[in-house]
């Protein structure tokens, strides 16, 4: 058990660490008053992904990973995590869907292929028929990374598994459940922990897109510290110029994120400060089309 005084300092550290004293007074009136033994749960399930997310996920610093999922959110679930497997670990998140252990949120990492259900199975049943029954008893579902929110590069032009992130997929069975899309690849620790602390003690928070708006209201080219380049056209000839990275590829004028506000790895860098051109992970068509490569050249660049 926790003592008041000592959480209420573990709120305080929470509020300073995500630098979310900006909130609104609701949200940092409700983060004081959390009582981990009342938050409801999270089962996470993976589909077709490489795990790249939680492993950002577990890259978060101050809180500790530990803490997220133990004090602020109560993690029942997650392959790579939980000390349970096979059987058990299967009767678990049957307990949860079927609604025998009280309420929880869902949350997806990977796209399900809706073409090949076979591709993708956990325990005795295939991924699709679990988020289908999920969607009974689920207080909404967390999608998280590119994958899950938009099929991602499992969902990559002329793929076999007719994979789709998990907004469509509910979309194309009529089902009307509550879907946030946490989009990047791999996604940054705070835009899924904040936003899992916003739902399970505020609510819904304001969407754009499905997505926070906190996190995906400004295209990252506004945001960019060589937007003045772009406007002097200044441009990179070759990866480690100065100067805007557009003719190499970049694609921060067509994604939306807060990552040059941000930025990542404990706020030690991020793509541009490192002279790599954004290649718009945050974005729903992030490599779905053969003609929008990772990086591309212009006929001056060639």
């Amino acid at each position: 058990m926790i003592h008041r005084r000592d959480f209420l300092k573990l709120a305080a550290a929470l509020s300073a660490a995500f630098g979310i004293n900006g909130l609104p007074e609701p949200v940092m009136a409700a983060l004081k008053k959390i009582d981990p033994a009342a938050v409801p749960k999270i089962i996470y399930l993976q589909g077709l992904s490489c795990t790249g997310c939680s492993i950002s996920l577990l890259q978060a610093e101050s809180p500790s990973p530990l803490s997220l999922i133990t004090d602020y959110s109560q993690l029942a679930f997650h392959a790579d995590l939980s000390a349970i497997s096979g059987k058990k670990a299967f009767d678990l998140v049957e307990k949860f869907i079927s609604g025998q252990a009280g309420p929880y949120f869902l949350a997806v990492e990977g796209a399900i292929p809706e073409k090949m259900p076979e591709a993708c199975v956990i325990g005795s049943k295939t991924f699709a028929q679990l988020l289908e029954e999920a969607a009974k008893t689920m207080s909404g579902a967390i999608a998280v990374g590119a994958c899950a929110c938009d099929g991602g590069i499992p969902a990559a032009e002329g793929n076999l598994t007719g994979a789709i992130g998990v907004k469509e997929f509910y979309q194309k069975r009529g089902i009307k459940k509550l879907v946030v899309n946490i989009r990047g690849c791999s996604v940054h620790p705070d835009w899924v922990w904040h936003t899992i602390i916003h739902l399970v003690k505020v609510g819904v928070p304001e969407l754009i897109n499905d997505s926070p708006k906190i996190f995906y209201s400004r295209k990252v080219h506004e945001l960019c510290p060589r937007y003045h380049d772009f406007q002097q056209e200044i441009f990179a000839k070759k990866l480690g110029d100065k100067g805007c990275l557009f003719k190499l590829g970049c694609l921060g004028p067509d994604t939306y994120a807060d990552c040059p506000t941000r930025w990542w790895n404990g706020g030690r860098t991020w793509c541009i400060d490192s002279n790599a051109p954004c290649i718009g992970c945050a974005s729903p068509h992030f490599a779905r089309k053969k003609n929008i490569p990772f990086y591309r050249l212009s006929e001056s660049t060639k």
